[in-house]
């Protein structure tokens, strides 16, 4: 069993987090900068992971509350298939509503500075949409 990367998409930095090979605990592990072409981003990512033995992407998705697609979503969907096509891994879309501010709200109430949570906030949040995926019943996969 190889280890699962759940992935925070963003416009200008994307949050990557690493399951243990057991697929039950998820770990931060990097924030990759957003390159002017999507390919490049892809490539740096799947440059960070090499080695890993990853199973699956697991990439957050950014839906409206409304449970609708906005321009990031469709950003995020288009993402997820560039992903897939260049690193000939499976992905996974996983519904991300809130994580971000979910992430920040704890970094607050830990008394975390500003300065502090811009650098956390990401891998933070990828960590908290792959943990999301392995605690639940696989039966709510988001498309």
């Amino acid at each position: 069993m190889g280890r699962l990367a759940g992935i925070d998409f963003g416009m200008a930095r994307i949050g990557l987090a690493l399951s243990d090979p057991m697929q039950i605990i998820a770990s931060p592990i990097a924030v990759i900068k957003t390159q002017k072409k999507p390919e490049d981003t892809i490539l740096l990512i799947v440059k960070e992971l090499e080695g890993k033995d990853i199973d699956r992407f697991i990439v957050g998705l950014p839906l409206l509350l409304s449970g609708k697609d906005s321009s990031t979503t469709t950003l995020a969907r288009q993402f997820a298939l560039d992903l897939e096509k260049i690193s000939k891994i499976p992905v996974t879309l996983w519904d991300e509503r809130l994580t971000s501010k979910q992430v920040e709200r704890m970094l607050i109430s830990d008394q975390m500075k500003r300065k502090k949570r811009v650098k956390h906030i990401d891998t933070l949040s990828a960590t908290l949409i792959l943990q999301s995926y392995l605690d639940s019943p696989k039966t709510q996969i988001a498309t």
